[in-house]
């Protein structure tokens, strides 16, 4: 896991006593819990942060936060670094104690925010002759109605897409199918 200098300063003013009083840090940590796990955020939340080294220690937090959950770091590499930042050991146990306490929430909220696709879980389809169109007086082509029924894990939810399609273009995405499945094959093994 690495941080950023200005990061690694923003952890510093954290855990340094003359600018974060310990009602301050105290509030600092329960505000940053607090931005990261609860659903909603609410406008003026951190109207009790003021001066620029807690806003700074703030944003700072947040990210050590977010990097440790994200490389699933141990209670030890995170003391290691707040101790390089001139924590005190209450500030280190008390950080470390709350961190311990909320890491499974923030795990969960950030394998909520993923950039993954709907999952296909059913397909639908039928054949049209299409005679006439509103361009063309006399058109004679078979026409295929597709609809796919997809769901997304995040929200628990399903949707239907339909889409029309030629001949032509019905083939070309069975092919395109078939060559990614032949990739997931391939890569599976």
């Amino acid at each position: 896991m690495e941080l950023s200098k200005p990061t690694l300063d923003g952890i510093s003013i954290a855990g340094n006593c003359s600018e974060v009083s310990e009602q301050s840090f105290n509030h600092l940590i329960d505000n940053v819990f607090e931005v990261i796990t609860i659903n909603k955020v609410i406008k003026g939340n951190q109207n009790n942060i003021k001066s620029i080294p807690e806003k700074t220690a703030h944003c700072s937090l947040l990210s050590l936060i977010l990097e440790a959950v994200k490389h699933n770091s141990d209670s030890a590499l995170i003391s290691s670094i707040l101790e390089d930042c001139k924590w005190d050991s209450s500030r280190i146990s008390s950080f470390l104690n709350r961190f311990q306490n909320e890491k499974e929430k923030i795990q969960i909220k950030l394998s909520m925010i993923s950039t993954s696709f709907d999952h296909i879980i059913d397909v639908q389809w039928r054949q049209d002759f299409v005679i006439k169109s509103n361009n063309c007086e006399k058109i004679c082509q078979p026409s295929y109605i597709v609809s796919l029924k997809t769901w997304n894990p995040h929200t628990n939810s399903a949707k239907t897409i339909t889409f029309s399609c030629t001949m032509e273009q019905l083939e070309d995405l069975v092919l395109k199918l078939k060559d990614a499945t032949k990739c997931i094959e391939k890569n599976a093994v």
